[in-house]
């Protein structure tokens, strides 16, 4: 990225285990379908209509990328930009059938390179039962800031991350 690019601006950004590529209508509906099926977003009560409605939505803030790995749909990323103080990772899903496998870890790499000298902080948020979620961002330096109670669904609470960057 150049300074004068705007961090998150890219269509297609290529990684070394996956590439990112905008959203469509046609890989939101698969995207949602299968998220729909899985938790947290499951256990949240989020419906595949739903889901497919926020893929699509007019929101100039939020960049939103299918994950595509040997050219199957492998999960999806959105990055609310500008946030209050750095970028706010909104939803970050890999697909079970690829779990494991360093693409989570190398998307969070991807958005710090985006963001030098636009923020020092990327921030996050995971559903306090998601033990999982939380073990991979704490893994990655992510630290836990404040409860959010009620936050995306009554009953649960969601944990507000930061991840402090390094400035070059």
């Amino acid at each position: 990225m150049t300074i004068a690019e705007k961090p998150f601006s890219g269509k297609h950004y290529c990684l070394a285990s996956c590439e990112l590529q905008l959203t469509t209508d046609q890989n939101a509906r698969s995207i949602s379908k299968a998220l729909a099926s899985i938790d947290p977003w499951r256990c949240l009560g989020y419906t595949e209509e739903g889901l497919f409605r926020y893929l699509i939505r007019s929101d100039p803030s939020l960049n939103r990328y299918a994950v595509v790995v040997c050219r199957e749909t492998a999960g999806v990323v959105c990055i609310r930009y500008p946030w209050l103080r750095g970028p706010y990772l909104e939803l970050l899903a890999v697909f079970p059938s690829q779990q494991g496998r360093g693409i989570g870890r190398e998307i969070i790499g991807w958005m710090a390179a985006e963001c030098p000298g636009a923020s020092n902080s990327i921030w996050t948020t995971a559903s306090s039962f998601n033990t999982l979620a939380l073990a991979f961002y704490k893994g990655l330096g992510f630290a836990e800031i404040a409860d959010l109670p009620d936050l995306v669904a009554g009953g649960y609470c969601e944990i507000l991350l930061r991840k402090t960057l390094k400035c070059p």
